[in-house]
């Protein structure tokens, strides 16, 4: 089944809610310890008693994005735990962005396109981002929830901003600019939601889903990181491939 036939993520998500999912998992929280803090931790702030309510709901997004994470994101979401405790809070919020990426297809696919929009026109409103999407995703209410709320949940973060043309969207001035490690594993992250999972280094550097960040990485930084293979196509073109995935990727032979 392809990665991109369940939405999931349809709650709008707080930072500080992310922060308390990571640092449950810094900790070692085994999934069912990870999903009763997190319960605790938003009783009176998100409403609901089961897991049918707002509150479940919001659990269990949280701990799909830090807890009981895809078979392909393990690897990432160690990396990411390694880097908690030492960065700053511009790469605390890379650290969240990379493990959405890795866990939620819609995720990457908004964020993806709201960094096209932005790049194209500077702003753009929740009608023109969800046509966009309903070719990949069809055309369902679920789809427009989704938007609305991770949409909303990047406004909260400060990676969006609200304009004075209601409806319209943008973003800050200043990308936040996160150090080579913090990088790599939003590279990965594109690498582990790729579903051929593997890339141009260049398409990479400047994916669309990776708008609110300032990347400081050059092809050796890449290179010398263990979860990469790179290898030369063509004259000047470096292909980047998530380590375990290298031989699948080259039998493809397919590239974006």
């Amino acid at each position: 089944m392809s990665r991109r036939s369940t939405i999931g993520f349809d709650r709008r998500i707080d930072l500080d809610w992310l922060d308390a999912a990571a640092a449950q998992a810094v900790a070692g929280a085994s999934t069912d310890a990870l999903r009763a803090g997190l319960w605790t931790f938003l009783d009176g702030i998100v409403s609901g008693d089961t897991s049918n309510t707002a509150r479940g709901k919001t659990v269990t997004v949280l701990s799909h994005i830090w807890g009981a994470v895809p078979p392909s994101a393990i690897g990432l979401r160690q990396r990411a735990i390694e880097r908690l405790d030492s960065c700053t809070a511009e790469e605390r919020l890379a650290l969240h962005w990379a493990m959405m990426i890795g866990t939620y297809p819609i995720f990457s696919d908004i964020a993806s396109a709201v960094g096209r929009l932005l790049k194209l026109q500077g702003s753009f409103t929740l009608a023109v981002l969800s046509r966009r999407l309903a070719g990949s995703w069809g055309a369902r209410s679920t789809l427009l929830r989704a938007v609305q709320r991770i949409v909303r949940s990047m406004v909260q973060w400060d990676v969006l901003q609200d304009t004075p043309t209601p409806g319209y969207f943008t973003r800050p001035a200043d990308l936040r600019r996160v150090s080579a490690d913090v990088g790599l594993i939003l590279l990965e992250a594109l690498l582990v939601d790729a579903e051929q999972a593997c890339l141009p280094l260049g398409q990479l550097l400047t994916h669309p889903a990776l708008f609110p960040f300032e990347l400081a990485l050059n092809v050796d930084q890449v290179r010398a990181a263990t979860q990469f293979r790179l290898y030369r196509e063509g004259l000047d073109s470096d292909i980047v491939e998530l380590d375990s995935e290298s031989s699948h990727c080259r039998e493809s032979g397919h590239v974006d």
